[in-house]
């Protein structure tokens, strides 16, 4: 193709079909993270990287992402059985993407890691990407499916170092909060806050984010009886 000041295209040689296509990637000039959410999703300035996270193959449908592991052998094996012969057709989302090209990307993944059976932490990151991704078209209900999800895969997992493990425990607790399930996200940040063994880069995360929580609900508190008096002094004056 032509110079592309915003993609470069990445050669990819599929591990399923064993073909060639080439797919689209945000040269990194153009984006930087302007923000971290608290559940760790990055808001970009420029484009945004995670649309061309997943290569699909157009010609067989197989989805690859970096952080898969069970790409050979008996695990292909199963990815064709229960993933490739139950696919409908290819589709060619190998240029630029739409949020919802990104969102199919990450489930056509989503769907290959289970069918290879891929440890409960790479299910729940994609998990949450997805829930991400509907973030950005404010698709609440659609968000909030993926956020349960993640959070399950997340009880589930196993991290090997110790970081990994206070990363897990921390967004396990934070996604049970934008679920609204208040007692575990409390029990969870209690932990990391409390734990002496616990690195102080995540005590403060949890400590910050607890104490932001309640901060929020006490302001809505106090707004919602300022409103409540208002309205019963106006009434009040009319009668």
């Amino acid at each position: 193709m032509a110079f592309n000041i915003y993609y470069y295209e990445s050669n990819v040689e599929c591990k399923c079909c064993k073909k060639h296509f080439t797919t689209y990637k945000v040269r990194p000039n153009r984006y930087k993270i302007i923000e971290e959410q608290s559940d760790f999703m990055p808001v970009y300035e420029g484009l945004n990287p995670l649309l061309y996270e997943v290569a699909v193959c157009p010609h067989c449908g197989y989805a690859y992402h970096k952080s898969m592991s069970r790409t050979y052998g008996p695990f292909m094996l199963l990815i064709e059985e229960l993933y490739i012969k139950e696919l409908q057709k290819p589709m060619n989302i190998c240029q630029e993407r739409t949020i919802d090209d990104a969102i199919t990307s990450f489930k056509l993944a989503y769907l290959v890691a289970r069918a290879a059976m891929e440890e409960s932490l790479l299910m729940a990151n994609f998990a949450l990407k997805i829930a991400w991704l509907y973030r950005l078209k404010n698709e609440q209900e659609s968000e909030k499916r993926y956020l349960f999800a993640a959070r399950d895969f997340y009880s589930k997992s196993f991290a090997s170092n110790q970081e990994g493990g206070e990363r897990i425990q921390f967004l396990h607790a934070e996604l049970s909060l934008r679920l609204g399930d208040i007692t575990e996200a409390k029990r969870g940040f209690s932990r990391l806050i409390a734990d002496k063994h616990v690195s102080p880069k995540y005590r403060k995360l949890a400590r910050t984010r607890w104490e932001n929580y309640r901060y929020d609900e006490q302001s809505t508190t106090v707004n919602e009886c300022e409103g409540e008096r208002t309205d019963y002094v106006a009434i009040s004056k009319k009668n």
